[in-house]
């Protein structure tokens, strides 16, 4: 009897394991099923858009047995539905901004995005924020279409250098629903390349005192190669409407890759650590198991 209670320390270990294996592991808190509303197997129509995985809809998002909240799908991928008064419109936010969804092209894995204060601003719009992609976004990526215009707002008149005026006049911005309040000065829109062949183009706009917005466009919009002399009367407008287009990367999670593999959903929090595997059976599987491993 005098041994027994060097058994203590070991009794309380195995209580320990064992409390562990009961709450199941804790890189591991989604419940063991899901609800088809989360997770549903046909897509759901925003508007004229077909909402399917890897999107989702903000709304439709589950709770983890710790109380937070996870999505079926790719974080940087999240729709909202928005009434706008007329129709349901799929907005996505990147960068702090709000895009309209034009279209998913599912067999490509691509998606068509407008600034949606462009698609709001009439013929000529004022376009308030360009686009720059960082790191905050692990799935998207620019596809072999892109192509940019950049703006000038609000030049100081009494700056812009007399040499360039003559020729220079040809970009500005002669719409006349157009409006640049609180400022009165010259708006100009440049693509790339006429942008490029003005003489000293980096500094322009710092030294014309103007606001410089550089937006992403698809450059395969035939308007850029037939008429682009009507950019500055409103062909901008058109450009901008159309959109551009972004790829998503299926491949960037090597867990997730296999989950889909097996005909699984990728499960992920809001701070886009992969939580699970949504598998056709109605079941959660953990991030190191796809849909075939046995449970």
């Amino acid at each position: 009897m005098a041994h027994l209670p060097r058994l203590l320390p070991f009794f309380l270990l195995l209580l320990g394991v064992h409390a562990s294996v009961c709450r199941g592991s804790p890189t591991t808190p989604l419940p063991s099923t899901h609800s088809t509303s989360i997770c549903p197997k046909s897509g759901i129509k925003c508007g004229t858009v077909d909402i399917s995985y890897p999107f989702y809809l903000s709304n439709a998002t589950g709770e983890t047995n710790d109380y937070n909240r996870f999505s079926c799908g790719y974080t940087d991928l999240k729709i909202s539905c928005i009434w706008d008064g007329k129709n349901d419109t799929p907005i996505i936010q990147l960068g702090g901004d709000n895009y309209t969804v034009l279209d998913i092209r599912y067999d490509t894995f691509t998606v068509v995005l407008a600034d949606t204060d462009a698609l709001r601003g009439g013929n000529c719009p004022r376009v308030r924020h360009g686009f720059n992609f960082g790191q905050d976004h692990k799935w998207l990526e620019y596809t072999g279409s892109l192509d940019n215009l950049t703006f000038f707002f609000g030049c100081d008149p009494a700056l812009v250098d007399p040499p360039l005026a003559g020729g220079i006049d040809k970009y500005q911005i002669k719409c006349t629903d157009f409006n640049n309040s609180p400022s009165t000065g010259p708006s100009f829109v440049f693509t790339k390349e006429e942008l490029y062949s003005l003489p000293y183009y980096e500094s322009l706009s710092k030294t014309w005192k103007c606001q410089n917005v550089t937006v992403p466009i698809d450059g395969r919009n035939p308007l850029l190669r037939s008429n682009q002399a009507t950019l500055p009367s409103g062909g901008y407008g058109e450009v901008l409407k159309k959109g551009f287009e972004l790829a998503w990367n299926s491949n960037k999670d090597e867990q997730c890759f296999w989950c889909q593999r097996s005909q699984g959903q990728c499960a992920y929090s809001q701070n886009k650590t992969l939580l699970g595997c949504v598998c056709p059976d109605g079941n959660l599987r953990p991030p190191n198991k796809d849909c075939n491993a046995p449970n």
